[in-house]
């Protein structure tokens, strides 16, 4: 991922999570995508309280039913999420109680959605990966999954299509509406209609990231892996291409549609990241508030 966490330039700051949109998405042949550059600002975060301030009430934002009273308290911003407050601690989100030692852990990862980059760039990413989760702390109070069996007791069995996940409590009415506009776009999208022909998928998995100590976004079932029962031979995840070069040519790729009707509802699709899963989709509306996107049920 690319990291925002920069200081301010001589010619001053620009404006706050500012992105922009040159040209319009456009589908070149079922399942390839292509998205246009963005442009974003220089995110001042570590160093301007008023950048923090807004990073707090976008998280407010994007959780309304668990994140609320955001406050300045003894020199830091701080939010409550569901019942404990947790302090921005130099991009950490710790809860008080850590707050003082915020260098023992991982710094949350604000970045570019789409992500922007030359496959030169991707490659060096790949080389040294990034990730955006932090330390679990924020996540495990915000869906109450501190632990492996805590986690299960939040999970529900859900049908995508005829795709058989344990998923969150929290996204299933959004995958619902997910859904409905997919199948939607099917009617009129050949490309819709072949995929949903060939699908498979994972929901809920306790785990780390591979080759990490970091928790995955499975551990807490907001996150779905979907793809083609037989991918022929295409790619699908960074770390499973053994070449390294990324192809982006040789990977598989969803229909346009699918993206959209996730980004939609508030998740993030892996195959707009440096460290490219086409696969997977994860609710971090968050991130695509703090990159200017709509989203629907939470645009009123």
């Amino acid at each position: 991922m690319v990291a925002l966490l920069r200081k301010k330039s001589a010619a001053g700051k620009l404006a706050l999570f500012a992105c922009a949109v040159l040209t319009a998405c456009a589908l070149v042949g079922c399942g390839t995508l292509r998205y246009p550059p963005r442009i974003p600002s220089t995110l001042t975060i570590l160093d301007d309280l008023e950048a923090q301030e807004r990073i707090m009430l976008v998280f407010a934002k994007a959780y309304p039913e668990k994140i609320s009273d955001v406050a300045f308290i003894d020199n830091d911003w701080t939010m409550l999420v569901n019942g404990v407050r947790f302090f921005f601690a130099n991009g950490r989100f710790l809860p008080e109680e850590l707050r003082g030692r915020w260098a023992e852990f991982h710094p949350y990862d604000f970045y570019v959605y789409p992500w922007i980059g030359t496959p030169r760039e991707r490659r060096a990413m790949i080389r040294n990966p990034v990730f955006s989760i932090g330390s679990s702390f924020l996540f495990d109070t915000l869906y109450d999954s501190p632990e492996e069996d805590a986690s299960l007791e939040q999970q529900v069995k859900y049908y995508f299509f005829d795709v058989k996940l344990l998923v969150n409590r929290h996204i299933e009415p959004l995958l619902d509406r997910v859904q409905e506009r997919i199948r939607i776009a099917a009617k009129t999208d050949l490309c819709v209609k072949e995929w949903l022909s060939d699908l498979r998928g994972y929901g809920w998995y306790w785990r780390n990231i591979a080759g990490t100590y970091r928790r995955s976004l499975h551990s807490y079932g907001i996150a779905i892996d979907l793809l083609p029962i037989d991918l022929r031979g295409r790619q699908s995840y960074w770390r499973w291409d053994t070449s390294r070069r990324i192809n982006i040519d040789n990977y598989y790729m969803p229909p346009e549609a699918v993206v959209m009707a996730f980004e939609a509802y508030g998740f993030i699709w892996g195959g707009n990241w440096s460290l490219i899963d086409t696969m997977h989709f994860e609710y971090r509306p968050e991130i695509l508030l703090l990159n200017n996107f709509v989203i629907e049920h939470l645009s009123r």
